[in-house]
């Protein structure tokens, strides 16, 4: 045939990335942005906003501003991603990862639930290929600057980029799991976020409850 090059093509990655196009409410309480009841208050560093512990307690969303979509990330928690009751329960029959209720200050659980990513123990991206990325998505900042040491917990944060700027390494995101999260950690000041992967037919699940609050987004894994 002509044209045919007789190379196979590669099957589309098995993750995908999700970007939200806005994130509605506010978590609660606003001076720790709902760090607080999610990590204690000693369970995320003051100076980076970088969580020192495991998530054990509940997104707590301000009750007045509560979102009403079927799937959504709220201000400032980037990395966080919240699904109704009725779609939590379709996706917990489907997918293997778990959840958590969000909550309301005065009355509790909400009714939606926080998925929970599984943070693999692998980097995900070759650190010259993402400070690379970096430089190129930040060039407001010298050639030099792809992130920074916390003066109080000593660790390191990348500056923001998303899942789609920078390769990602297939051996880190082996997983039984359908919602990864990675253990770089980016953002800038006191926002501190992880990137997250979904399984192709979880990300769809959801961009296709929520449409016009989503896009799907395609990694390279290699």
């Amino acid at each position: 045939m002509a044209g045919d090059t007789g190379v196979v093509p590669k099957p589309p990655p098995d993750w995908v990335a999700l970007t939200p196009r806005f994130t509605p409410g506010w978590p609660w309480p606003e001076d720790s942005y709902g760090l607080d009841p999610m990590y204690g208050e000693d369970g995320w560093c003051q100076g980076c906003g970088m969580p020192l512990v495991e998530q054990t307690g509940p997104l707590f969303m301000q009750g007045s501003k509560f979102p009403r979509a079927e799937v959504w990330t709220p201000s400032w928690l980037f990395d966080v991603v919240c699904v109704s009751a009725q779609l939590a329960t379709s996706v917990a029959e489907r997918f293997a990862l778990d959840f958590k209720e969000v909550h309301k200050p005065r009355t509790g659980p909400a009714g939606a639930m926080q998925m929970l990513p599984t943070r693999t123990s692998e980097p995900w991206h070759r650190p010259d290929e993402l400070a690379q990325a970096i430089r190129a998505r930040h060039s407001e900042f010298s050639d030099a600057t792809t992130g920074s040491t916390c003066p109080l917990c000593g660790r390191w944060k990348w500056l923001p980029i998303g899942e789609q700027d920078a390769p990602v390494k297939a051996a880190s995101v082996m997983s039984a799991n359908d919602l990864i999260a990675s253990p770089e950690v980016f953002g800038s000041g006191l926002s501190s976020f992880r990137h997250l992967l979904f399984r192709r037919p979880l990300g769809e699940i959801l961009v296709s409850a929520s449409p016009r609050n989503w896009d799907l987004v395609e990694v390279v894994i290699d």
